[in-house]
């Protein structure tokens, strides 16, 4: 029986460690450059869940069951959720969650994260 005991908390242990995503975003986007339009939740929801988001040095898989995945060379970062805000941030539910802003600008999807960095993302099944 403590042997059982043990072994429960081993696997506890061992297993990794997620955060939820708040209820809302922990800040609002306040630097955006000529021809920027921001998007929400629900346009997010539409053009992202399910979705893959091609960047030049990666992949972002948006599973329809809010299921994430990053994707780049061999390696691989999963996590169990992600959600969209209305005011264009979207958080991924790694341990320590990230977030990272959403728009569109040019016809083109373009993910600014915490740095200030812009990312052009080519939507694919």
């Amino acid at each position: 029986m403590k042997f059982l005991v043990i072994s429960a908390a081993l696997a506890i242990l061992a297993t990794p460690s997620f955060a939820e995503c708040p209820a809302s975003a922990p800040f609002s986007p306040s630097e955006f450059q000529d021809g920027d339009q921001r998007v929400d939740a629900a346009w997010l929801e539409e053009n992202l869940a399910g979705m893959r988001v091609v960047f030049d040095d990666g992949t972002e898989v948006y599973g329809a069951d809010g299921i994430y995945s990053y994707v780049a060379g061999s390696q691989q970062w999963d996590a169990p959720g992600y959600r969209f805000y209305d005011n264009g941030v979207r958080c991924i539910g790694y341990g320590t969650p990230r977030f990272d802003y959403y728009l569109v600008n040019g016809g083109q999807l373009i993910l600014i994260n915490s740095n200030g960095e812009r990312f052009e993302g080519q939507l694919t099944n």
